[in-house]
């Protein structure tokens, strides 16, 4: 295991609280489902209740650059029964390239850019990928194909005017060894891959559920050679309170995740930011300014970032 980030923590604080929410994109109630399209109207009007009622809060959206996927599961049936063609074609409707483009939805990311309190990160160009893991859009390409898309990504941001922070949630987790090359390459800093809803909260605790097998359950780690650092997400709606006292208890980062988009036809996310989601939320933050005050840190995975960085200048 590569050693944990040192400083990320400021003097003085016992644990830090971050929230992420990924799949942010312009589609609307009218579209296929809601990720963030009505803006104040849909999921993105619970963000900012949240913001609102808990002044500390610091939040980081990982929003896709041109949203194209339709069904998160394969809707061709035959062609996804057969073994090696499956790989080859993908397997359910996609929006046509540039409809969900960034950069061609002016009011939605304007919104963004005047949320308070909120960051944006990246998660991913298409969202989609050819065979039946259809979400998990990193898989099998080269370093180089990696690059091409990483660069696509970042100019439709440019384009859009979005000022992101340096780093990646991948789609469906999956972070593979190219992918981190590629990120080096493109000055990416740091990458939100292992989410461990399940394993137990301790110091030395590891993931091993999604994305990232092996690193720090409850702490900003180096990955890849310590040329990027690891945010970990461990804490979601199905976690109890006590689960996140263990974690700030352990010096941990508190580090909640969330879904924009509830429901896609027969699936059903589980954390998915709808109204009873929200209202957890609040009564966590609330118990976690009643119980800890001033001793929490109240942070973002890119302000963790650059305070990594620059302490790491300075040694």
């Amino acid at each position: 295991m590569e050693k944990y980030s040192d400083n990320w923590l400021p003097p003085g604080k016992k644990g830090a609280v971050c929230f992420s929410m990924d799949d942010v994109h312009p589609s609307r109630s009218t579209d296929y489902y809601e990720a963030g399209g009505d803006m104040e109207k849909g999921v993105l009007g619970h963000l900012e209740w949240l913001l609102e009622r808990h002044p500390n809060l610091r939040v980081t959206l990982f929003t896709t650059a041109d949203w194209r996927e339709i069904s998160p599961r394969p809707t061709r049936k035959v062609l996804a029964s057969i073994p090696y063609l499956r790989d080859r074609f993908y397997l359910a409707k996609r929006w046509p390239k540039g409809t969900m483009r960034l950069d061609r939805h002016r009011e939605f990311v304007d919104y963004l850019k005047k949320l308070p309190r909120t960051e944006i990160g990246l998660h991913g160009l298409y969202h989609c990928h050819k065979g039946p893991k259809i979400p998990i859009e990193f898989q099998g390409q080269s370093r180089e194909e990696f690059a091409e898309l990483l660069g696509e990504i970042l100019s439709i941001f440019q384009s859009a005017g979005i000022d992101h922070v340096s780093g990646i949630c991948p789609p469906g987790w999956n972070s593979p060894h190219a992918l981190l090359e590629a990120m080096v390459d493109t000055d990416l800093r740091f990458i939100a891959s292992a989410r461990d809803l399940f394993t137990h909260v301790s110091a030395d605790a590891v993931t091993n559920m999604h994305g990232m097998k092996g690193v720090s359950l409850i702490y900003p780690q180096w990955v890849h050679g310590g040329r990027l650092l690891h945010m970990p997400s461990n804490f979601s709606c199905s976690n109890p309170l006590d689960r996140a006292i263990e974690i700030i208890e352990n010096g941990g980062l508190l580090a909640i995740k969330a879904h924009a988009v509830k429901k896609v036809f027969a699936y059903v996310s589980d954390d998915g930011l709808d109204l009873a989601y929200r209202n957890f939320i609040d009564m966590l933050l609330t118990f976690l300014e009643d119980r800890y005050g001033d001793s929490l840190c109240w942070t973002s995975m890119g302000e963790i970032t650059s305070r990594v960085f620059e302490s790491r200048k300075m040694t």
